[in-house]
């Protein structure tokens, strides 16, 4: 009776820690290495390097499952929301992200921001709320 409690208990402590860990992942749909477009105030626009003339980029915005980093910082997501929207031309989507951002170099505490991601094909727009 013992073991099986100890194994139940296990299964929902790797359970629930995959289910946390999902709640900070970035969707694949944004994963990869962006190419810096324009920027209006708070909004900044990337698009795909095949998208770019002759694949050639000025900054670059980097984003993998666990953080993303470019213009001279890093930043690891504590929350995201995902969500997408599909018409007949595509599909767009939208992930709402409150991350942990420090300037690169040392390490420290870091400050919370929240950004909105919108991927519409190979454009790909970050604002910052």
């Amino acid at each position: 009776m013992t073991l099986r409690l100890a194994c139940i208990t296990a299964a929902l402590v790797v359970l629930c820690g995959h289910a946390r860990a999902a709640d900070s992942a970035m969707s694949i749909n944004f994963v990869g290495d962006w190419c810096y477009s324009s920027q209006d105030g708070k909004e900044t626009s990337y698009q795909l390097p095949s998208w770019t003339e002759d694949g050639h980029c000025t900054k670059i915005l980097s984003i993998d499952q666990w953080s993303f980093y470019g213009d001279g910082q890093h930043c690891e997501p504590v929350k995201i929301r995902q969500k997408s929207d599909t018409a007949p031309s595509g599909t767009s989507y939208t992930a709402t992200v409150t991350a942990r951002c420090q300037p690169d170099g040392p390490v420290g505490p870091g400050k919370i921001q929240t950004y909105e991601f919108m991927r519409y094909k190979g454009n790909l727009t970050v604002t910052v709320k």
